[in-house]
């Protein structure tokens, strides 16, 4: 089983790339379909849903069929959960993580 850190950062390899960030912004005002994004992203159906591939493997945003038509949105939860382990990850003293860290002779 992968540990958070693990899990955080396979999230953050999926963000590491300009136009999957264009997409979580575009999608941060609302349910949007490829065609939507195609159109304001100025790229072609297959690059956005490859890049749409990445970030639902990971769980930043939920995909909901409608007929014929796909929509995404974020999913919220996945994203604040991400905020909490950023900061748990950055703030968390060594000794709550319960992790030996052997320090250099300074001497």
């Amino acid at each position: 089983m992968e540990n958070k850190v693990q899990i955080t950062a396979n999230i953050l390899k999926s963000l590491a790339s300009t136009r999957r960030l264009e997409i979580i912004n575009l999608l941060s005002y609302g349910e949007l379909c490829v065609c939507d994004l195609t159109e304001n992203l100025e790229a072609s159906q297959p690059n956005i849903s490859h890049h749409l591939k990445v970030l639902k493997s990971v769980g930043l945003i939920k995909a909901q069929k409608n007929g014929k038509w796909v929509f995404y949105e974020l999913n919220k939860r996945k994203l604040e959960k991400l905020q909490k382990d950023l900061d748990a990850i950055i703030n968390i003293p060594p000794e709550k993580e319960k992790i030996e860290i052997t320090k250099c002779n300074r001497n």
